[in-house]
């Protein structure tokens, strides 16, 4: 690692897992559109939630940093990712980090309905879970 000058090292073990993701996410903030790519196809599309026009979703590439299920809830759904992507305003579990999660409310979608996270409705979260692993790249614009 080097910094201001400084150059370190760490154990491997204290970097966690890796793998090569083949996989990309884009999130569409003027279409509230998700889309998920492997392989240059598409795999997976579905309408989204993202943040209002006091709280929104930052655009920008990111990453999906883990799967969360231990936060299963009517309100996060059944499955969730936590990206790297930071908010000025959520109420996600350990604060400020925008995460991609379903909804106890589907009516709303798509649209702009949150704190900067990315809701789908719970069937859509399960399905892009089948197929995005952590590490995949995510594009917001």
């Amino acid at each position: 690692i080097t910094a201001a000058g400084t150059t370190g090292w760490v154990p491997r073990k204290a970097l966690g897992g890796y793998e090569a993701v083949d996989t990309r996410l884009r999130v569409d903030t003027r279409t509230f559109t998700a889309t998920l790519v492997r392989a240059n196809q598409v795999v997976f599309s579905a309408p989204v939630g993202v943040g209002t026009a006091s709280a929104p979703t930052p655009t920008g590439s990111y990453y999906v940093r883990n799967r969360l299920t231990r936060y299963r809830s009517a309100f996060y759904g059944p499955v969730a990712f936590g990206t790297s992507a930071r908010s000025m305003l959520t109420d996600w579990p350990a604060g400020g980090f925008v995460g991609i999660h379903g909804t106890s409310r589907p009516d709303l979608l798509p649209g702009r309905v949150s704190h900067g996270c990315i809701r789908m409705r719970n069937a859509d979260i399960l399905r892009l879970a089948r197929h995005m692993p952590v590490g995949t790249p995510v594009e917001i614009t």
